[in-house]
C-alpha cells in the first residue's frame, strides 16, 4: 500500500509541476495588453486616406495624413513618417519587423512594433 501512495504522490507532483510550467510568469502581460502595434504607411497617391496609420489594437487607431504627392511635398511627407516613428520610439516601442509592397498605384509599408 505504501508503494501505491508513493506512486500517487509522484504522479500528483508531476501533474502539478506541468500545470505550473504553463502558468504565465508575468501576469501583467497576460491580461490581453497591447504590447504590439502595427504601423501602415500608405504611399498611394490615389488612396483617400494616404498617410501613416497607427493601429494600437482594440479599435484604437491614429491617422497622420500625407500632403499631396508632388515634388514640393516629398520632404514633408518623409518628415511625417520620421516624426511618427520617432514619437513611437520615444513612447517606448521598438521595431520588430517590417515589410513593403510596391505596385503601379504606389507602395504600402507595414511595420510591427513592440513595447519595450
Amino acid at each position: 500500500m505504501k508503494k501505491y501512495a508513493i506512486y500517487i504522490l509522484i504522479v500528483i507532483a508531476v501533474i502539478s509541476a506541468s500545470l505550473m510550467a504553463f502558468t504565465p510568469v508575468d501576469k501583467e502581460s497576460s491580461k490581453g495588453g497591447n504590447d504590439y502595434i502595427l504601423v501602415e504607411i500608405y504611399e498611394v497617391p490615389s488612396y483617400k486616406d494616404k498617410g501613416v496609420h497607427i493601429h494600437y489594437g482594440n479599435g484604437k487607431r491614429e491617422l497622420v495624413p500625407f500632403k499631396e504627392f508632388t515634388a514640393e511635398n516629398h520632404d514633408d511627407n518623409g518628415d511625417i513618417i520620421l516624426n511618427c516613428m520617432n514619437k513611437l520610439v520615444a513612447d517606448g516601442y521598438v521595431i520588430e519587423s517590417s515589410a513593403a509592397g510596391v505596385a503601379d498605384a504606389g507602395m504600402i509599408t507595414k511595420v510591427f512594433m513592440r513595447k519595450k
